[in-house]
């Protein structure tokens, strides 16, 4: 039997906000950005950086809030 399921018990949903704001705030990928360009690496490049701005001391704190 699982529980039902709660994102604010869930760090990982912590972790999903903090990629999310991380590309929004930078402006990073927009759709003319994804629409304009032939070669998606740089796309992609920025996003392998948002998923590695989440730190160590990040998800302890996360683990913790939960």
């Amino acid at each position: 039997f699982l529980p039902a399921y709660s994102p604010d018990y869930n760090p990982i949903e912590l972790a999903f906000s903090a990629i999310k704001t991380f590309v929004r705030c930078l402006g990073i990928i927009g759709r003319t950005d994804l629409e304009a360009q032939e070669d998606d690496t740089s796309i992609y490049i920025h996003l392998l950086e948002a998923a590695f701005s989440v730190t160590t001391q990040s998800t302890l704190g996360w683990f913790h809030h939960c």
